[in-house]
C-alpha cells in the first residue's frame, strides 16, 4: 500500500508496453512510402522523356526525309532546266544557221537574176534606150557605217560603137526626221565629181566605198545615165536601201 506523503502533488503514472517491431514496420512503410513515391516519379519522368525523344526522333525523320525529297526535286528541276537552255540554244543555233542559209541562198537568186538580167540585156536590149541598159547593182557592207556599191553598164552585143556619157550616182535618206541627199562624190575619197564618166564598147564596171555620215538613214539610190550625144540614152533607176550580206 502506498503512503502518501502530505504536502506534495501526486501523479498518476501509466505502465505501456514495450513493443520494438512496430516501431521497425513503421519506418519501414515510410521508407517504402518514399521509395515508392521516387520510383514512380523516376519512372514517369524516363516515359515522359522517352515519349519526347521519340516524338523528336520521329520529327527529326521526317525532316530528313523531306529534306531528301526535296534535294531530288531541285536535281531533277536543275536536269530539265539544263536540257531546256541546251534545246533553247540548238533551237537558236539551228535558227541561226537556217537564216544564214536562207539569206545566201537570196543572195545567189539576186546574184543569178542580175547575171540574167546582164546577158539578157547584151543580146536582147532595150531598143528605146540605144540598147545601153544597167545590168547589175549592188550594195554590201565594208564596215562600220561603210558600204562596197558595185555597178554594171551594158550595152547591146550587135552594137558595136563605143558608147560615150556619164553616170550621176545619188544617195537618199533622212537625217533627223528630213530628207537628206548625198552625191556619190560626198562620201567616197575614189569618185571626184558627181558625174562619173562613161566609155566602153560593150559593159563597163564601176565600183568603190562609200562612208555614210552619222545620223544619215539611207533609204535608196538613185541612179542617172545620160548619153553624151544629144539625141543618146537616158536611163533613170531608183533601188531600195538593200545591203547583200558578206
Amino acid at each position: 500500500m502506498a503512503h502518501k506523503v502530505k504536502g506534495s502533488k501526486q501523479y498518476r503514472m501509466k505502465v505501456v508496453a514495450h513493443r520494438p517491431i512496430h516501431g521497425i514496420f513503421s519506418v519501414l512503410g515510410v521508407t517504402l512510402l518514399v521509395l515508392s513515391t521516387s520510383a514512380g516519379a523516376f519512372f514517369a519522368g524516363q516515359y515522359q522523356l522517352s515519349k519526347s525523344l521519340d516524338e523528336k526522333s520521329r520529327a527529326h525523320a521526317k525532316s530528313l526525309s523531306e529534306v531528301v525529297r526535296l534535294n531530288a526535286e531541285i536535281e531533277s528541276l536543275r536536269v530539265r532546266t539544263a536540257t531546256a537552255e541546251q534545246s533553247v540554244a540548238i533551237g537558236e543555233q539551228a535558227s541561226e544557221s537556217v537564216r544564214a542559209e536562207l539569206v545566201a541562198k537570196d543572195d545567189l537568186i539576186a546574184e543569178l537574176r542580175q547575171e540574167i538580167s546582164f546577158y539578157r540585156g547584151i543580146m536582147a536590149p532595150d531598143e528605146g534606150s540605144d540598147g545601153v541598159s544597167i545590168g547589175r547593182f549592188s550594195i554590201s557592207e565594208a564596215g562600220e557605217r561603210r558600204y562596197q556599191y558595185k555597178l554594171l553598164v551594158q550595152q547591146s552585143a550587135a552594137r558595136h560603137q563605143v558608147v560615150t556619157g556619164a553616170v550621176n550616182f545619188t544617195i537618199v535618206g533622212q537625217v533627223d526626221g528630213e530628207s537628206r541627199r548625198y552625191a556619190l562624190s560626198d562620201l567616197s575619197q575614189q569618185v571626184e565629181s558627181e558625174s562619173i564618166p562613161l566609155r566602153f564598147k560593150y559593159f563597163q564596171n564601176i565600183e568603190g566605198e562609200l562612208q555614210l555620215p552619222e545620223g544619215f538613214v539611207p533609204e535608196g539610190v538613185e541612179l542617172t545615165l545620160k548619153s553624151s550625144k544629144r539625141n543618146g540614152f537616158s536611163i533613170e533607176q531608183r533601188y531600195g536601201w538593200l545591203v547583200q550580206q558578206t
